[in-house]
């Protein structure tokens, strides 16, 4: 007779091996459950395996949303299915589920007539990171008045916890809008090379595309550069008088969006 222990190791490996699957249950484990009424061993069983797997898909559509509706539910049953068996749940929190599965959508034929659908699933799981990161007590336009003039150049911003740029060889910005209707727009369906900011302002997160200038003044402010650094960068894509101001308008709209943090105080 199987220990406590030994019943609820099998049961689990039985259910989660291929999830929703009733050809891998283990002998023992079968040997060890007793029929009941109309239900023998292996039916009692896949109840519970079914219901595992029903509850993994559930997860996954839900990380995965747009995905999930450009699929529609049986293609994006289809995928689930062998993407549980190469990528089991291994943490106790289903919440790293989804962890493998943008790479694991790059690999299936799907990918043929949907070439993007890897750069999607990577966008709705970047939104899920910057969903769960720290909070972070945002900068306002307050602080960067109270600046003495000559502390302006060796000044260092710093971005919130729940920020995170994401690029792409698709307009990822236009396909996520349009994803919900499950067949995307073909205007979308074009390569383009896109950059992304992805943030967290109170429970809420955005994306929007940013341009060149934007991604260079980024850039800069990621690696800890001071202002002064930052301003610098700019003058190889604008005259060397627009570059400051530029600077400060992007300072105002990343401190409006909630972008950056608090200034440590001196």
């Amino acid at each position: 007779m199987l220990s406590l222990h030994e019943l609820q190791t099998y049961f689990f490996h039985s259910i989660a091996r291929v999830p929703g699957g009733s050809s891998h249950f283990d002998p023992l484990l079968i040997r060890s459950v007793e029929g009941k009424g109309l239900l023998g061993p292996e039916e009692r069983i896949d109840i519970y395996a079914q219901m595992y797997y029903a509850r993994l898909l559930t997860v996954l559509h839900e990380d995965f949303p747009r995905v999930a509706a450009i699929l529609g539910c049986a293609r994006f049953d289809a995928i689930v299915r062998p993407y549980l068996a190469c990528y089991p749940s291994t943490h106790p929190s289903l919440r790293h589920l989804g962890h493998h599965f943008p790479v694991f959508l790059d690999t299936r034929t799907e990918a043929e007539s949907l070439p993007f659908l890897g750069d999607l699933a990577r966008l709705e799981w970047t939104r899920l990171e910057v969903f769960d990161a720290p909070d972070a007590e945002p900068l306002s336009i307050n602080h960067l008045q109270n600046i003495a003039p000559d502390e302006w150049p060796d000044l260092r911003f710093h971005v919130i916890p729940a920020f995170q740029v994401f690029q792409s060889n698709w307009p990822m910005h236009e396909i996520w809008a349009t994803a919900e209707e499950e067949t995307p727009n073909r205007e979308c369906l074009r390569q383009e090379k896109t950059t992304l900011r992805v943030w967290r302002q109170d429970f809420t997160v955005y994306h929007t595309r940013i341009d060149a200038i934007e991604q260079v003044a980024l850039d800069h402010v990621l690696a800890g550069e001071p202002f002064a650094t930052v301003c610098a960068a700019l003058e190889s894509l604008l005259p060397a008088e627009e570059a400051v101001s530029t600077v400060g308008s992007l300072l105002l709209r990343w401190i409006e969006d909630g972008l950056l943090t608090d200034l440590p105080q001196q």
